[in-house]
């Protein structure tokens, strides 16, 4: 698709819609090419950055009257290149929308603008005694950015992923009209649910601007329970029997000893625990004592069948709890400083079928000779994975990494899995798509593109080919 190029009477047109001249860059640096993997990168032509509905409605009316492709953006923290715009045009550039906008303890919401933080999320409520539950790793993340891509985060299993935390959206569409979708009623019986094909879109049909959260009175009790075992393999079979033994846990992580002593070298820190090769962190959360008391006993009795060591039991908010849950943070980062390239993926199957995942993924280590560190949601089956180009060259990289996603995909696909838990697509994975889901299934969404942006200016290129 030919798209027209921004030239400088765009730009004058454009400049009118925004009332500061340092919120429109005409010469974009490479802070703006790239996301947290870089990857892939892509310069935009314009960046644009917003501070209010009327401008992004002007900027968005513009952009697809004059064929423009146009891209939303966040805090960069996404892995797949969803907010590169790998077609030139318009980078709307959501940071400075970041206001709350309502605080309603009554109605037990808050809205917010877009590009607002988690961090910020997270100091507006901390004297407060509400919080949002959902907890991605990335604390610079936007909520916006969290919301198109609906983010899972550490309490998935207990408290759902970003789509139930999410009450009402306002949505800048192709035809400059800023639309309502959803409400702060709790429940809805009317329609087709347009707030709900808008989360997960990853800004494909169109732009996020403000968002209406759930609330939750912050629990009164909270432990964490370490849980060490012999293998990381006899700790992913415990958890489906913890979590049928009626232990509703907030938090199941798994980590293996390999990738904590990448953290341990990252971050000059000594993790707690010396014995074991593989580790469930357990949260639970209660309003009394009582509570967590019963599902920690019924839980270490459980995992005693799976060869579980001796559990170590921490208040949530002590010092040692935080080392432990820095570590699980900041896996990522440490294992994306151990090697020159990385690639990632994040497949996501019945918990079930977590220890064939890993059991497919030694054997690619060993049949490909590249490394594949990984950890992840024991609770709900998100496991991430990343693919390290240590001494591989350029071109066995390319050619090796590859032949992991696709076999790793196979795998997922085998077990009724999906793509992605919580990264999304992308760019970096569009072309895998349809072989994914099939032509038909494709298709259909591709009709549903069609409808809600027919000019395909909006984040061109993401999620699946046109």
């Amino acid at each position: 698709m030919k798209y027209h190029e921004i030239t400088q009477a765009d730009c004058a047109n454009l400049s009118r819609f925004i009332s500061e001249a340092d919120r429109f860059i005409t010469n974009p640096t490479q802070h703006w090419d790239h996301d947290q993997f870089k990857t892939i990168t892509a310069m935009p032509d314009l960046v644009i950055q917003p501070v209010n509905n009327e401008e992004v409605i002007n900027v968005v009316k513009y952009a697809n009257d004059n064929n423009i492709p146009i891209v939303a953006r966040g805090n960069s923290t996404g892995l797949m290149g969803a907010n590169l715009t790998v077609k030139g045009g318009i980078s709307l550039d959501m940071v400075k929308m970041n206001r709350v906008l309502e605080y309603d303890p009554k109605g037990l919401t808050m809205t917010v603008q877009a590009g607002i933080r988690l961090k910020d999320i997270e100091e507006y409520l901390a004297d407060k005694p509400f919080t949002y539950m959902p907890a991605p790793a990335m604390h610079w993340a936007t909520l916006g950015g969290n919301v198109s891509t609906n983010a899972g985060g550490l309490k998935a299993i207990k408290y759902g992923v970003t789509r139930e935390h999410i009450r009402e959206l306002k949505v800048v569409l192709t035809n400059g009209q800023l639309y309502k979708f959803g409400s702060k009623a709790v429940k809805s019986s009317s329609g087709y649910s347009l707030k709900d094909l808008i989360i997960g879109a990853e800004g494909t049909l169109g732009v996020i601007t403000e968002i209406t959260m759930r609330l939750y009175p912050k629990p009164r009790k909270s432990i964490n329970a370490i849980i060490p075992y012999p293998t990381l393999s006899d700790a992913i079979k415990s958890v489906p029997a913890i979590l049928a033994s009626g232990v509703v846990p907030t938090t199941v992580e798994f980590m293996g000893r390999k990738v904590i002593e990448l953290w341990e070298e990252y971050s000059n820190e000594q993790f707690p625990i010396s014995n074991g090769d593989g580790f469930l962190i357990i949260g639970l959360d209660s309003f009394t004592d009582e509570e967590w008391q019963a599902q920690l006993k019924q839980t270490l009795t459980v995992v005693k069948d799976f060869k579980a060591e001796d559990a170590i039991i921490l208040a949530a908010d002590s010092k040692e709890a935080q080392k432990i849950w820095q570590c699980r943070e900041q896996l990522l980062l440490a294992i994306q400083k151990s090697t020159p390239k990385m690639d990632e993926i994040d497949i996501c199957v019945p918990i079930n079928h977590i220890p064939d995942v890993l059991k497919r993924i030694a054997e690619l280590e060993s049949e490909l000779k590249i490394r594949i560190p990984n950890f992840g949601h024991a609770g709900d089956g998100n496991l991430h994975i990343y693919l390290c180009s240590d001494n591989l060259t350029d071109n066995e990289y390319k050619k090796i990494s590859a032949k992991v996603i696709s076999e790793l995909y196979k795998t997922a696909k085998s077990y009724d899995g999906n793509m992605s838990g919580e990264h999304g697509i992308g760019f970096a994975r569009a072309n895998n798509y349809e072989e994914f889901y099939g032509k038909e299934y494709t298709d259909l969404l591709r009709q549903i593109k069609n409808l809600f942006d027919p000019k395909n200016i909006l984040n061109p290129a993401k999620i699946f080919n046109l």
